[in-house]
């Protein structure tokens, strides 16, 4: 009988070490489970936040390239003003040749009115040395100053090439066969070339744009 017990017991103890195993294996296996789960959620935890770090990199990245773009149109602001500033510059500056341009037409035309009638008149006189006054010239004639008075010629020389030397010589010409014609005859020639006491006295005028001859030789087509 006491065998008997001791069988049973050590059975019983058996049981119960075997049943404490398989607790202390099923212990073992939660534990696994356990480690295996935190490590997973650890594993997760790190992934997202992974994720957020590489969302805040993005967002940096995003700001960062804002940023430039800012930077980049405050730099073309400053071009865009001068650009625009330049160009009113340009447009002033053309209107101010256009507006200055108008004043070469009136300065053109007192330039051509100035040429047209400078040395407009060619006034000769001739006369003899020791005979002839030429101060008289403008003075009334009167029976004592009649011989003394100098014979003079107007020439018209009027446009824009002149014909002075032209208009000259043909007013010598008239002026010295005026001379000699009742007084010192067959000295004509010399009266023209100046010599033998013969003397010239040439004057010259401006004829103004209003004087008849003037206009009448501008306007010579319409006479």
């Amino acid at each position: 009988m006491a065998d008997d017990k001791r069988e049973e017991t050590s059975e019983d103890e058996e049981v119960a070490a075997a049943r404490g195993e398989a607790s202390e294996a099923e212990d073992d296996d939660r534990s696994a489970d356990d480690d295996a789960r935190g490590d997973e959620a650890e594993a997760d935890a790190d992934a997202a936040e992974a994720v957020a770090d590489a969302a805040e990199a993005d967002a940096d990245a995003a700001e960062a390239d804002a940023d430039a773009a800012e930077a980049d149109a405050d730099a073309d602001e400053p071009d865009a003003h001068a650009g625009q500033a330049a160009t009113k510059r340009e447009g002033e500056a053309k209107r101010g040749r256009k507006f200055s341009l108008w004043w070469i037409l009136p300065a053109a035309m007192l330039v051509e009115f100035y040429v047209y009638g400078r040395n407009g008149y060619i006034d000769v006189c001739v006369g003899k040395q020791g005979q002839t006054d030429f101060s008289l010239v403008g003075q009334p004639r009167t029976d004592d100053n009649r011989w003394k008075f100098p014979r003079c010629e107007r020439r018209i020389n009027l446009g824009l090439r002149s014909s002075y030397d032209e208009k000259l010589a043909d007013g010598v010409k008239v002026a010295c066969r005026q001379a000699t014609l009742f007084r010192h005859q067959g000295e004509s020639a010399q009266c023209e070339a100046a010599d033998g006491g013969w003397v010239h006295q040439v004057d010259t005028s401006f004829c103004p744009p209003w004087d008849p001859n003037y206009y009448k030789h501008l306007f010579w087509f319409l006479q």
